[in-house]
């Protein structure tokens, strides 16, 4: 959620973001060029992995937010998600308005979110990508190292221009 919060934010404060990370991000239904079938059996073999990953009690699946509290947030937190897939125009909207750059970066094996969604998402937006070999939907707890390898260097600014003009006397 934390994500979609984040875009809102760049898309209502222009004037106070100026680059966005989303990592570990919802992202609306995407078929990528596959059939409808395909794309429906892919997402039901990402459900299973989902479900075998939380009997495992596994963090990639179950994350960090554990207990009876952190189940209960993400109730209401699930029908807001649930409305941006229903609707993906929402979406789409919240992302034109954000004008900020965007890095994605998703896990290929995300088992809340389909890599496929975020590759979709970005291309679709131009958004810059970095695709983690593993890390599941918490990759920046999971897998420190290779997110801060992928979020460092873009966040890192560039040279805007001539060094200052510093004169001589």
């Amino acid at each position: 959620m934390g994500a979609v919060i984040a875009l809102r934010v760049a898309a209502d404060r222009p004037d106070r973001v100026r680059a966005v990370v989303l990592a570990g991000c919802f992202f609306p239904p995407a078929r990528n060029g596959r059939s409808l079938t395909a794309s429906v059996a892919g997402y039901g073999r990402h459900r299973v992995a989902f479900v075998r990953e939380a009997r495992r009690g596994s963090s990639v699946a179950g994350g960090s937010s554990g207990g009876a509290g952190g189940r209960r947030a993400t109730g209401g937190s699930l029908r807001s998600l649930v409305g941006l897939a229903v609707r993906p125009a929402r979406f789409d909207g919240l992302a034109r308005a954000a004008r900020a750059p965007v890095l994605v970066v998703h896990a290929a094996d995300d088992h809340h979110v389909p890599v496929d969604f975020a590759v979709a998402a970005a291309r679709s937006r131009g958004w810059d990508l970095r695709v983690l070999p593993a890390g599941g939907h918490h990759a920046h707890v999971v897998t420190p190292e290779p997110w801060l390898e992928a979020v460092v260097p873009w966040l890192r600014p560039e040279p805007s221009g001539p060094p200052p003009h510093t004169p001589r006397g």
